[in-house]
């Protein structure tokens, strides 16, 4: 059981990729009615296999080097393991930078041009499209929900 949990973000890196080829496939319908949104979609694809990535190499350098004992002890940041400290960093990067994108480098409004990016069609959203108000608030929400787990409830790796 141990090896799974010292190499299961090489799980995590398939799944963002994976993800990332989804929305790749996803995006072809909507470049055939408009192929103005190539661009965006292919700059979006290449940022979600990059960026999307950064904490998973993180915690495979963690896994690999004998830093971590395995994914369970990233679930607790305030025992202060550097290595888990710098995953947490690269996703608080990552969040601010996104931040900084969605409320003040109109990307809010690109995944609104975007469909499918960021909400598909769901039962309480028939046809995923979504406002730019809408990301802002729902991406606001997930950050806080974020911050919750990570930083202020207790998960200790030992109950892993």
């Amino acid at each position: 059981m141990e090896i799974i949990f010292r190499h299961f973000w090489i799980m995590f890196i398939a799944v963002t990729v994976a993800n990332a080829f989804i929305l790749k496939n996803y995006s072809q319908k909507y470049i055939a009615e408009d192929p103005t949104l190539k661009k965006g979609y292919d700059d979006y694809f290449k940022g979600i296999l990059f960026y999307g990535n950064i904490p998973w190499i993180i915690m495979g350098i963690g896994c690999l080097t004998g830093l971590t004992n395995g994914i369970p002890e990233y679930s607790s940041p305030r025992e202060m393991n550097p290595v888990v400290l710098a995953l947490d960093f690269s996703i608080i990067i990552l969040w601010v930078l996104s931040f900084r994108w969605i409320y003040f480098r109109n990307g809010a409004e690109f995944l609104e041009r975007h469909p499918g990016i960021f909400f598909r069609p769901t039962i309480l959203n028939k046809n995923g499209k979504v406002t730019a108000r809408d990301i802002k608030r729902r991406y606001s929400f997930i950050l806080l929900c974020w911050i919750i787990m990570m930083w202020i409830m207790d998960f200790p790796a030992s109950n892993f």
